[in-house]
């Protein structure tokens, strides 16, 4: 009976650590798949010289959000920023926010602390626009880049959260591009160093959590 007994209590003790660890795992691993595309709209577009046009950047979120802040860089050669004005996206369902429309500057082809912020707790958010750029092509063709630089999502916790970014290419004027067949889109991402862990880090984690309650069991 002591050894059935014995033997119980440590395939117990073992369930539990493995319990732990699928938890752990869960967990971490909802955290690292937690995704937010910020991308402009179109992703590409050809316009002509010395022509007025705009490119929305839409968010898309699967996780509670509250604010969102970023910079613009692009070709002043090509193209230039007249203004930028807020778009719907943290203002759905009535929400106040403080929004900035940053600083502009043609000369070195940059727009700094473009941010908004919901006044109040985080939530969630259908896909929306978050800004509307207008821009005016310069009388000179050839393809410019439209990029967002340091972009940060955050919650109301403040923790920067793991972001996917597709950034913009324009045409300006006859020019003769060839694009690949996935896509004209320039993508990056950035991962938080609070929430945008990878598989093998949530991996290692959890398997250093296992170890650690195997040790005291043994």
């Amino acid at each position: 009976m002591k050894v059935i007994t014995i033997t119980y209590i440590k395939s117990c003790k073992s369930f539990s650590a493995i319990s732990i660890f699928v938890l752990i795992t869960l967990l971490l691993a909802g955290t690292a798949n937690a995704e937010i595309s910020v991308a402009f709209y179109p992703s590409q577009t050809s316009v002509e010289e010395n022509e007025e046009f705009t490119i929305d950047i839409m968010i898309e979120s699967d996780v509670n959000v509250s604010g969102a802040e970023m910079q613009l860089t692009y070709d002043p050669e090509l193209i230039e920023v007249t203004s930028i004005s807020e778009g719907n996206f943290f203002k759905q369902d009535g929400e106040s926010t403080i929004f900035s429309k940053g600083t502009i500057d043609n000369e070195l082809g940059t727009v700094n602390e473009i941010y908004s912020v919901i006044m109040g707790d985080d939530t969630m958010l259908e896909p929306d626009i978050f800004a509307t750029i207008t821009l005016h092509s310069k009388e000179k063709s050839g393809v410019a880049i439209l990029e967002m630089k340091n972009v940060i999502i955050t919650n109301s916790a403040g923790d920067s959260l793991e972001t996917k970014i597709t950034n913009a290419e324009i045409i300006v004027g006859d020019v003769e591009v060839t694009t690949p067949e996935s896509g004209a889109e320039t993508e990056t991402e950035e991962e938080s160093v609070t929430t945008g862990q990878n598989s093998s880090i949530i991996a290692l984690i959890a398997l250093c959590c296992l170890y650690i309650v195997r040790k005291r069991i043994d």
